[in-house]
């Protein structure tokens, strides 16, 4: 994991997460229902995934309750874009 963040962007402070590893981590969190709160949300992938998750296990996604957070404004953008697309309600907020 250490590899994977210095490799991706350390730079900036910014790193794309490859969706294997939001995959496990929905995985591993198994958020049926409630809330998610992702206060780097980039694109919005832990969030997709999580709608995928339920999708799979029968459920449906409206179970959740989405909140995030992304400095980057092109980033906020785009996940916003992301969330409507993939039919998602969420909150998302700019952190400076």
């Amino acid at each position: 994991m250490s590899r994977f963040a210095a490799a991706e962007g350390k730079g900036a402070g910014e790193f794309y997460t490859p969706q294997s590893v939001t995959q496990l981590l929905v995985e591993m969190l198994e958020p049926y229902e409630g809330r998610i709160f992702d206060p780097a949300c980039g694109s919005c992938g832990l969030f997709i995934q999580s709608a995928r998750f339920l999708e799979e296990h029968g459920k449906s996604p409206n179970q959740l309750t989405i909140y995030g957070q992304e400095m980057n404004q092109a980033t906020w953008r785009l996940g916003q874009m992301n969330l409507a697309i993939h039919g998602l309600n969420g909150r998302l907020s700019r952190s400076s």
